[in-house]
């Protein structure tokens, strides 16, 4: 019979793991959630059900649709089993508790989807993390991660987990508000986005407010483990933008990476043998793949600028291009375009602490409040 709810569990998490990647897709885009059906990208032909089934259709299709034979990415699959993963732990570990084991299971797949969206537009979205936190502090007298804290002696259990969930809100919000003040303040300049706060807020009225705590300090340390990874492997390499560069006379395509895009000082750094005909100023054709920004198309930028400098020998040369025009819409696609190479966002890290305090709330208590410091006493 265990068996048996594990695989349901598993089942159903695939099924809503489709459905995630509906959400992923269409909620930064402001589309409707349940219309039209599902269709291929790439050549509009609508998905049928036996080839919409969780992973096991990607397979058998070859990852290729079946009209078009476009590739299918494979995120599509891995989000169906990542979902189903979760589920599964989230069963295992309060399958003794149904209600518990739903709400966590409901909590997993709302993290799921943030951090995609996250990953992908650098954004944790008001539609998820808003309702998410009215929903869990109403089920939180059901919710038996709350159960045995009592905020108020002699009180109805019902009310000190409501207790729980709100100050698990209020705790969340509050230190990551905090310290994007205190970031703010040193760097001068808006050191983390509200989009974590509330991210946070929704994780403490799941687990509750010391919970929440050790999700941050867990976010905090994979934050620091991948970053100190990407440093020792250097600066990613961004993906290649499209650029073609009218000068006086003179016309030529190259391949360009940025190396700052930001409103009032837009430099654009240019790796090629620059024509030596081409005098400043230039007109730039600018092509930002759609797979780094929001749009769903290649986005055409017309800009104008300046060659500030050059550096370098023969097909090695590379030379600035500041920008001197363009429009708000320019400067936002091109900012997206640069964050979606130079920054890791933190929404998923703090997601991934979450999970495992909502999945294995003990064990990362021990681990954080005994074991880590019994490292460093005898």
């Amino acid at each position: 019979m265990e068996a048996f709810h594990a695989t349901v569990a598993s089942l159903f998490g695939l099924v809503v793991g489709s459905f995630l990647n509906v959400v992923i897709w269409r909620l930064p885009r402001g589309e409707n959630l349940s219309r039209p059906r599902s269709a291929c990208p790439g050549c509009g032909t609508l998905i049928a059900w036996y080839d919409n089934i969780p992973v096991l259709s990607w397979i058998l299709l070859g990852a290729r649709c079946r009209g078009c034979k476009s590739p299918i990415r494979w995120r599509y699959p891995a989000v169906e089993a990542l979902t189903g993963a979760l589920f599964l732990l989230a069963w295992q570990s309060h399958g003794s508790d149904a209600v518990t084991a739903a709400i966590v299971a409901l909590f997993l797949a709302a993290l799921v989807a943030i951090s995609f969206i996250d990953l992908d537009h650098r954004i944790i979205p008001d539609a998820i993390s808003k309702p998410g936190m009215v929903l869990f502090l109403l089920v939180a007298p059901f919710n038996g991660l709350h159960a045995g804290v009592e905020w108020i002696n002699g009180a109805k259990p019902g009310l000190n987990a409501l207790l729980g969930a709100g100050i698990g809100i209020a705790v969340g919000m509050g230190t990551i508000l905090l310290i994007r003040a205190v970031g703010s303040w040193m760097l001068k300049k808006e050191a983390m986005g509200l989009g974590d706060v509330k991210l946070l807020g929704l994780i403490g009225a799941v687990v509750g407010p010391l919970p929440c705590l050790y999700a941050l300090a867990l976010a905090c340390l994979g934050g620091a483990v991948i970053g100190g990874v990407m440093f020792a492997i250097g600066r990613r390499r961004p993906m290649p933008c499209g650029v073609e560069v009218v000068g006086t006379g003179a016309h030529r395509d190259l391949t360009a990476t940025f190396e700052r895009m930001r409103v009032g000082e837009t430099g654009l750094e240019v790796r090629g043998a620059p024509p030596a005909e081409v005098k400043t100023p230039v007109r730039v054709a600018l092509v930002l793949p759609a797979t780094r920004i929001l749009e769903d198309d290649d986005a055409h930028l017309a800009l104008e600028g300046n060659i500030a400098s050059v550096e370098g020998e023969g097909d090695e040369r590379m030379w600035i291009l500041e920008i001197t025009k363009h429009t708000d819409d320019d400067a936002e696609r091109v900012g997206l375009f640069s964050m979606s190479y130079k920054y890791i966002p933190f929404g998923p890290f703090l997601a991934f602490g979450g999970a495992l305090c909502a999945i294995y709330g003990r064990e990362v208590h021990w681990a954080l409040s005994v074991g880590y410091p019994s490292l460093f006493h005898r």
